[in-house]
C-alpha cells in the first residue's frame, strides 16, 4: 500500500498521542511558517523569524476565519523554498530531468502541498507551541519546537532552514524524527522505480 502524500507521523514509537493529533499538528505549524511577514531581516535569528510567523498565523486563525486560506496562500511562498524542497524530494533523480520537467514538478508539488495542508489547518485546537532550541551552521539552521496538547505527550517538530535573500526559508520539516522531504523521496522513488516521470506527475495531479 502506498501512503501517498499523507501527513507524516512517527513510526516505531509507543506514544500516548493519537495519530490524529500528529496529523493535525504538522500542517498547522507548516502553514504557520508560511504566514510570515515579508518584512524580516537577516539580523533576526532563525528562531525569531519562526516565532513571528507562528504568532501571525495564530492571529489569522483567530481574527480572519473567513479569509484565512486566501491570506495563507498569498504569503506561503515567502517562507517556504518549494524549489529546494522539490529538488531534495526527488534526490538524484532531479538531475535526470529537463529544465521543463523540473519546473513542472515544482509547480505540481507546490500545489499539492498547499492543497493538502490548507485543508487541515482549521483543525487547530489551541495547542501550545514551545521553542526549545536552535542550531546554526553557516547559512543553515534548525529550529526546535514542541507542540504541547491538552492531553498526552509533547510532539517534537523541527524546522530545517536555509538563509536565502536575507530570510530564513524552510526546506524541510521533521516531526518526531521523521523528515517530510525524506518521506516524499521514498514515495517518489517507489513510483519512479516502476513508472515514468509522466506517470508520477499524473498521480500527483490526481491527488490534488
Amino acid at each position: 500500500m502506498e501512503y501517498w502524500f499523507l501527513v507524516i507521523v512517527a513510526r516505531g514509537k509507543s506514544r500516548k498521542n493519537s495519530n490524529m493529533l500528529k496529523a493535525i499538528t504538522l500542517p498547522i505549524l507548516f502553514f504557520a511558517l508560511a504566514a510570515a511577514s515579508a518584512v524580516q531581516s537577516a539580523d533576526q535569528t532563525p528562531t525569531e523569524q519562526v516565532k513571528a510567523t507562528v504568532d501571525q498565523v495564530l492571529r489569522i486563525l483567530r481574527e480572519h476565519p473567513s479569509s484565512e486560506n486566501e491570506q495563507l496562500q498569498r504569503v506561503i511562498a515567502q517562507r517556504f523554498d518549494f524549489a529546494e524542497m522539490s529538488q531534495r524530494s526527488l534526490g538524484s533523480r532531479w538531475r535526470k530531468l529537463t529544465r521543463a520537467e523540473q519546473q513542472e514538478f515544482v509547480d505540481v508539488f507546490t500545489k499539492l502541498l498547499k492543497e493538502n495542508y490548507l485543508g487541515q489547518i482549521k483543525a487547530y485546537q489551541n495547542q501550545e507551541v514551545r521553542f526549545t532550541g536552535e542550531r546554526r551552521d553557516g547559512d543553515f539552521a534548525v529550529v526546535e519546537t514542541r507542540i504541547v496538547p491538552q492531553q498526552g505527550e509533547p510532539i517534537a517538530i523541527n524546522y530545517r532552514l536555509q538563509l536565502s535573500g536575507g530570510e530564513w526559508k524552510v526546506y524541510d520539516v521533521v516531526i518526531e524524527d521523521v523528515s517530510l522531504v525524506n518521506n516524499y523521496r521514498s514515495q517518489f522513488s517507489r513510483v519512479l522505480a516502476r513508472n515514468s516521470f509522466s506517470d508520477l506527475i499524473r498521480r500527483m495531479k490526481d491527488k490534488e
